[in-house]
């Protein structure tokens, strides 16, 4: 049995790489970028409007004469002189003699004039080119994870495909005879299936777009045959159930059968101690926990970072830093993972700490970890804790 520090050690140690490809970036979403890439335009462009109004050749006076207008996406360059302005819109190119462009809410018009009805400020209205980002500048940094907004930024620096990690292909395998499928009756002795849901929507969650999940038969046989099958095609394997010590805890010995490395088996935390971690090739493989909620927090302590590893992320450390609401005792011997939830820099742990209770974690946005060599934390004090993606 290792500690948690050994256990994800291993992990990032034994991270796999799954090569790029270049894709369109309407096909890019939750992707890591493979690469840097910088603008090659000034943004904006040309003297841009940031609002609606009047840009105007400014004098000493408090009206101006209006000779045109110029809507976003027109070339032309009316020439100004002292006194005179065109109605722009937010967005459009700044003539060459404007400098500054009045708020419309400024002025009273009449005609072609408009007056003056407050002070105008310095501020211009104005966006000079390359205000928001220079022909040359780093745009997004290699690592980043490609969301809505960084999509439209790049869109809109005329970026039209990225280079990206591949995503991994993941089998899930679920055991235990005594499972079923929600919608239908349990019979006696059985309960229903929430670990592969859970998983994924959990996988689904952190951008893996290929998962496919087979429910196992407790035999020995069967589970050496699915674990020889999805060996060969996939690029993570997670078992629900299965590692524990029981007489139907047959996965490990299915990994073994199979080569696979075993890295580790067990590690010293609560909940959530029999865990498995292996890898055969360029295939990583782990057994989490039957219980849901200690499947769940082995999910997001080591699953989720080797996911995100062989997607590209770039991590310096797993874990943020909050300080603690209330005094916590440890007297386990044992690294804890308790469901908490943070709110900006402090962290409230709940009560219920079961695992196998799926509920505490469904407002749960932290996991609070505190390890087997402390056996106490004062309130106030600073915590370390792991974001809980869900």
């Amino acid at each position: 049995m290792i500690s948690v520090k050994e256990a994800i050690t291993s992990i990032l140690d034994n991270s796999i790489s799954l090569g790029t490809h270049h894709i369109h970036i309407t096909k890019a979403s939750d992707s890591y970028l493979s690469s840097n890439i910088y603008s090659t335009i000034n943004l904006p462009l040309f003297r841009q409007s940031a609002m609606d109004g009047f840009a105007v050749c400014q004098y000493n006076g408090d009206s101006y004469k209006i000779i045109g207008e110029i809507q976003a996406g027109d070339s032309k360059d009316i020439a100004l002189k002292k006194g005179e302005g065109v109605r722009i819109f937010t967005g459009a190119r700044v003539p060459k003699d404007a400098d500054i462009v009045i708020m419309k809410e400024y002025v009273e018009e009449s005609g072609d004039e408009i007056l003056l009805q407050k002070k105008i400020s310095q501020k211009t209205n104005i966006r000079i080119p390359g205000e928001l980002i220079k022909e040359g500048d780093l745009a997004l940094k290699k690592g980043t994870l490609l969301n809505s907004a960084a999509l439209g930024f790049l869109s809109g620096l005329g970026v039209d495909k990225v280079t990206v990690s591949q995503k991994p292909r993941v089998a899930i395998l679920v055991t235990g005879n005594e499972l079923e499928k929600a919608g239908t009756p349990l019979t006696e002795g059985k309960i229903y299936d929430s670990n592969s849901i859970m998983l994924q929507m959990l996988l689904k969650k952190a951008g893996v777009t290929i998962v496919d999940c087979f429910n196992v038969e407790d035999t020995q046989a069967a589970s050496t045959s699915i674990v020889k099958e999805v060996l060969e095609a996939y690029d993570f394997i997670i078992a629900s159930g299965g590692i524990s010590v029981g007489d139907y805890d047959l996965m490990r010995n299915a990994f073994h059968i199979n080569g696979v490395d075993e890295k580790f088996y067990k590690i010293n935390q609560r909940p959530g101690k029999p865990i498995y971690f292996g890898k055969k090739d360029n295939t990583l493989v782990f057994g989490l926990p039957g219980n849901p909620a200690a499947c769940f927090i082995n999910y997001q302590a080591y699953v989720l970072p080797a996911l995100q590893l062989a997607m590209g992320k770039i991590t310096d450390t797993l874990f943020k830093t909050a300080t603690l609401e209330d005094a916590i005792t440890n007297t386990t011997k044992r690294s804890l993972f308790l469901r908490a939830e943070v709110k900006g820099s402090s962290v409230k742990i709940f009560k219920n700490q079961n695992s196998a209770m799926l509920q505490s974690l469904v407002n749960a946005n932290a996991l609070v970890y505190i390890s087997e060599k402390t056996t106490q934390i004062e309130k106030g004090e600073e915590v370390r804790y792991l974001e809980i993606l869900q």
